[in-house]
């Protein structure tokens, strides 16, 4: 077969150009209709169970060599559109193949006569949501994703980070994307660094979760508890011959790096303890690391968070400019206040620093020079 790709841009207008491309669209449409029958006879005559696939699409996938959607919209088209005469009416009129699926399922939710010639006016998600307005949703249903509801955090071989992946029934799903969602408009508003969606619903699940383990802090209490939030364990050796990138870990977590260990020294309700041949050498109370009564008065000087056009109060933190790493201390003019977002993320999570020439009342962030690791 020959693919000519040469188009004279200077004899066709641009309407002659749309028209051609529909026109194709639509032979394509035909094409995948044939091929639709072809595996209806393939189904019948029970081939894939023949070579050995578990279903029709699976077949389809691995014979046809094409992705996934493909593959279960030849498989719809195949089993449903010959029962279905609106269908077949709709694809003699040259359609795409997408628009017939679409509409295939929406004939086989229970959509009448006149939803499905409406929905032609809809673009393919407006068919989409048209369909999950029509589809039946029994008790058994709800039942069965009640009870396969399912949540699996899974840290990684190596320790460095962990996963999160589940299922939950439609209401519950939308409490929970409601409240992240609610976080992450929050987020945006907040000057700073661009972040990515996904990155930001990360930080939002985050910050939901510290509420419930750290709730006094959130109307700007210290929020201690009996017990730390965490304990790390820091092997002073390792961690001083690998500026502060081995020999860190959280007990029965992960490991940790030298931001963390930053984060650590900064403030937090983190217990550090620190160990060389196994014994322990040092151990941190499971307290904030700047008294609370230097806190507190960091916090009426600035007013606020620090960094330029930011007004967010939530969980409004003290933060060391100059890094203890670096021989930072608590001295006032050594702390500074900023919001939990570009404290925990910004700073200890992207790694930023404070630009030193920016007010203190404006500050601005630039990239961190490296830094060797916090003394355990």
């Amino acid at each position: 077969m020959s693919l000519m790709f040469d188009v004279d841009l200077d004899s066709v207008t641009p309407d002659d150009l749309e028209r051609s491309l529909l026109r194709i669209e639509g032979e394509i449409a035909g094409l995948r209709l044939f091929q639709a029958s072809l595996l209806r006879a393939v189904d019948v005559a029970q081939v894939p169970l023949g070579d050995g696939c578990r279903s029709l699409q699976e077949w389809t996938r691995a014979r046809l060599d094409v992705s996934e959607p493909t593959a279960r919209d030849l498989v719809q088209a195949a089993r449903a559109v010959p029962e279905q005469p609106q269908v077949e009416e709709l694809a003699a009129e040259g359609v795409s193949f997408d628009r017939l699926v679409a509409t295939s399922r929406l004939v086989a939710s229970g959509a009448d006569a006149e939803t499905v010639e409406r929905s032609l006016g809809f673009d393919l998600a407006g068919v989409v949501r048209l369909r999950e307005r029509h589809r039946l949703v029994t008790r058994s249903d709800e039942v069965a994703a009640f009870r396969d509801r399912y949540l699996v955090l899974q840290p990684a071989l190596d320790g460095s980070r962990g996963s999160i992946r589940g299922e939950l029934p439609g209401l519950e799903y939308v409490t929970v994307q409601e409240a992240l969602t609610r976080r992450v408009d929050e987020l945006r508003q907040l000057p700073g660094p661009r972040i990515p969606g996904r990155a930001l619903f990360a930080d939002a699940l985050v910050a939901v979760c510290q509420d419930r383990l750290d709730p006094v802090a959130e109307t700007g209490g210290e929020g201690h508890g009996r017990e730390p939030l965490v304990s790390v364990l820091v092997d002073a050796d390792l961690a001083g011959q690998t500026n502060g990138e081995a020999g860190a870990e959280i007990v029965y977590g992960p490991r940790v790096g030298p931001l963390t260990l930053e984060r650590i020294l900064c403030g937090g309700r983190v217990e550090l303890i620190g160990f060389r041949d196994g014994r322990p050498v040092v151990a941190s109370d499971a307290t904030r690391a700047i008294p609370p009564q230097l806190r507190r008065l960091v916090a009426w000087r600035d007013g606020g968070c620090v960094i330029d056009g930011c007004t967010s109060r939530y969980r409004l933190q003290v933060h060391h400019i100059r890094h203890r790493s670096n021989g930072g201390g608590h001295d006032p003019e050594n702390l500074t206040t900023m919001c939990w977002f570009h404290h925990q993320v910004c700073v200890h999570g992207m790694g930023l620093e404070l630009a030193p020439d920016s007010p203190p009342q404006r500050r601005r962030f630039q990239r961190a020079l490296p830094r060797g690791p916090d003394p355990p």
